[in-house]
């Protein structure tokens, strides 16, 4: 995806943030390599998918991205959880209301966001192109997890394609520098083979599976400011780095993968 047109998205997005009184770091906006990383996502989503296809954004979260993949002319339905949520944006919980204020100034034709069990995926069968988990397969309770997998699939197309983004890997630094250093981290860090078996087992075929994010992308206070100076310099060198045998300990996976029919 372009930068004009996605940090015009951005500075759309950070307006809506500031009228229902929350701000941009809240939802870690603040971090240029971060946002760098959204902006290859939707990219990825953007090569691989057909202009018009409908796309669920699972654990859609702020809406952000399932606004920047509606402005490219996809249909996008975004849902996440509502109820007993521990994951919950902690702006969300403080701010009765505010996750839905935000989705409904997001909504046009292209783009409508609700509310899910967290299990049930409320659309019929063979209804989507594609599905994305953006930063969520993470937070999903481990006994859920083959079930939503069965329901992405059912809810998938002939041929319809599942993107996992930026879910934390086992091996990652990152995660183990922070939680040491008590900034932190994510309570669970996924297996790549244990999340391709489990795609594997369900009815998916991997065409792509990569690595992503050698470099921190957030820093505590002033840091960060220093951090987004240098982010030219840093995303060079981050896919310098994922080039050499250190991405096994990059941050993120990165999968694509494709339904194919069971015999």
């Amino acid at each position: 995806m372009g930068k004009d047109r996605f940090y015009s998205n951005r500075e759309k997005f950070s307006k809506i943030l500031i009228k229902h009184d929350t701000n941009l770091s809240t939802f870690l906006f603040d971090s240029q390599v971060y946002v760098e990383g959204i902006r290859e996502s939707v990219s990825e989503v953007k090569k691989c998918c057909k202009p018009g296809s409908k796309i669920l954004d699972l654990g859609c979260g702020t809406g952000f991205l399932a606004m920047q993949l509606a402005s490219l002319g996809f249909r996008v339905r975004g849902i996440d959880v509502e109820h007993k949520n521990s994951e919950k944006i902690e702006e969300f919980k403080k701010k009765k209301g505010l996750q839905l204020k935000i989705w409904r100034a997001l909504e046009n034709d292209n783009l409508k966001l609700s509310f899910y069990d967290g299990l049930k995926l409320p659309f019929a069968n063979r209804s989507m192109e594609s599905v994305v988990a953006h930063a969520v397969i993470e937070h999903i309770p481990k006994a859920n997890l083959p079930i939503l997998v069965e329901e992405i699939r059912r809810v998938l197309k002939p041929g319809g394609l599942f993107f996992i983004f930026r879910t934390p890997r086992r091996q990652a630094y990152a995660e183990h520098l922070s939680k040491f250093l008590k900034l932190g981290s994510h309570e669970i860090l996924m297996d790549e083979q244990k999340v391709a078996f489990l795609l594997e087992t369900h009815g998916f075929k991997i065409i792509s599976h990569q690595r992503t994010d050698m470099i921190i992308g957030c820093l505590p206070g002033k840091l960060q400011d220093i951090w987004n100076l240098l982010s030219p310099f840093l995303l060079k060198l981050d896919k310098l780095l994922l080039k050499t045998p250190l991405n096994y300990f990059a941050h993120y996976m990165r999968i694509v993968c494709l339904k194919v029919e069971k015999d």
